[in-house]
């Protein structure tokens, strides 16, 4: 019973790890995509 509780306790936390997860997933992706069109607009001279 006490090994039922836990796993339907810990259920929800997963859930809200995994959707930060993906959130911060994506703004790095956009930071990282926003560096690639910043520097393509703008490349610097060697």
């Amino acid at each position: 019973m006490n090994a039922i509780i836990l796993l339907e306790t810990t259920k929800p936390i997963e859930m809200i790890n995994t959707s930060t997860g993906y959130i911060i997933g994506a703004i790095i992706a956009l930071f990282i995509l926003g560096y690639l069109f910043y520097s393509l607009i703008k490349p610097e001279k060697f």
